[in-house]
């Protein structure tokens, strides 16, 4: 982004703040507060860390109800929560802590409900991830609860949406994921990314019923599955996400003897769901998942049906062109990145290193790789999906970056941007896959 773009923007939000302050509608939230308690909210907001390196962190705009669209083609969740409780979760937006509300979709109402942020680094950012819970007696879709994470960062919006899609479509069982419109207390609060949570429910629709599930906690970088040794070493990087005993037992033997084996094509062809696993490694380099090598990924054992364990991609924000380097046009990150050889930002995947390590489980990889590029990660398919959704989230996506002036800029052009991701993916995987032979 270059300087006079940097000060348009800034100037926008500004503008943008200052309208919003005049044009507030009455009975909207921040029209009821008092002027001091808008104040400190408007401060807080002010005060949030910089997201890009050497940026300045844009402040929320309220967007008034007399400006809010009244139609939509996108779910709309209303969430209503008590203007200090709303108040209190923006003053500490890592804390853990829930706060009641209710929460409305399609005419039916889940009352109480539980909220706070979710994620990490994202809790930094003006639009935060929210996270809802439901009473166990009044689940939404049969699950206890609903991710919304926020897509600020992303200039297209749509990128983790298509992300699980590309996952899916590989074989992967993977969460579903949509766009969505949230208000809260009656306003325009964004453009949501929906994200359905991994649980016994997301088990038991891949007919997995009584498999265990361990999710990687991304501590200090070793959810990678290395050998930690011990039993409690392991209930620090990762966290048991069926059991009510919170064993670890079968992760633990099953990394001891990923590190021990000797004869590498035995042990994956009788411990680990290869169809489901290289697919998912698959899917992984074509949507460039750099970020789930050591975190951002679950771990699944079919103890009750195959006996053999599989992983299910997490937190596919950082995908698509999205590169560590903050940039979102890179589409020539390593087939092999995440191998000892090649490792990512974060480090490298122990259970991936050994797998691509052997040549019979390799040449499997690589066919399966070069099969989707002309099955399914092609422009064919993947343009009118995205063109869909560019179609269905531009009200919202416009109304949004008003609410939160982002250093992302026009989605249209990065909705360009991502189709030229997938152009250019392809052409580098397709000379990639041929020098691997």
């Amino acid at each position: 982004m270059n300087p006079l773009q940097i000060t348009l923007i800034a100037l926008l939000s500004i503008g943008l703040v200052a309208c919003s302050e005049k044009q507030e509608a009455p009975g909207s939230r921040r029209g009821n507060q008092p002027e001091n308690q808008q104040r400190q909210i408007v401060n807080n907001n002010a005060r949030q860390p910089s997201e890009e390196p050497g940026g300045r962190q844009p402040r929320q705009t309220v967007i008034p109800a007399s400006e809010q669209l009244q139609s939509s083609r996108l779910p709309l969740y209303e969430l209503k929560i008590d203007t200090q409780d709303l108040a209190a979760l923006e003053r500490n937006p890592f804390s853990g802590k829930t706060h009641p509300g209710t929460f409305t979709f399609e005419g039916k109402v889940h009352d109480p409900v539980q909220v706070r942020f979710r994620g990490q680094w994202a809790r930094s950012w003006p639009k935060k991830p929210i996270k809802i819970f439901f009473d166990r007696g009044n689940s939404f879709r049969e699950h206890h609860s609903l991710n919304l994470n926020s897509g600020w960062r992303d200039p297209a919006f749509i990128r983790e949406t298509l992300a699980y899609h590309i996952y899916a479509v590989c074989g992967v069982p993977a969460s579903r994921a949509r766009m969505v419109r949230l208000h809260v207390n009656d306003q325009f609060r964004g453009l949501y990314v929906e994200v359905e949570q991994v649980d016994k429910v997301f088990l038991r629709r891949f007919k997995l019923d009584g498999a265990l599930l361990f999710k990687t906690s991304g501590r200090a970088n070793q959810s990678d599955e290395r050998n930690l040794g011990s039993e409690a070493a392991f209930a620090i990087h990762y966290e048991n996400e069926t059991q009510k005993t919170n064993s670890f037992r079968d992760l633990q033997l099953f990394c001891r003897d990923l590190a021990l084996s000797t004869d590498t094509l035995d042990f994956f062809t009788r411990r680990v769901d290869l169809e489901k696993y290289i697919n998912y490694l698959a899917a992984t380099v074509l949507v460039q998942h750099w970020d789930g090598f050591n975190k951002n990924h679950f771990l699944v054992y079919d103890e009750r049906g195959s006996k053999k364990w599989f992983v299910v991609p997490w937190d596919l924000d950082r995908t698509l062109g999205d590169h560590w380097n903050w940039s979102f046009g890179s589409a020539d990150l390593p087939i092999l990145l995440g191998t000892r050889q090649a490792p990512g930002v974060t480090g490298w995947n122990r259970m991936q290193d050994r797998f691509l390590s052997e040549p019979a489980l390799r040449a499997r990889f690589l066919n399966r790789l070069e099969e989707l590029l002309e099955q399914e990660f092609t422009t064919e398919k993947l343009f009118p999906i995205i063109d869909r959704l560019k179609s269905e989230i531009a009200p919202e996506a416009e109304l949004d970056r008003q609410q939160w002036p982002s250093p992302a800029g026009d989605f249209k052009r990065g909705i360009s941007e991502l189709k030229s991701y997938i152009e250019r993916r392809r052409a580098f995987l397709k000379n990639g896959i041929k020098s691997l032979r």
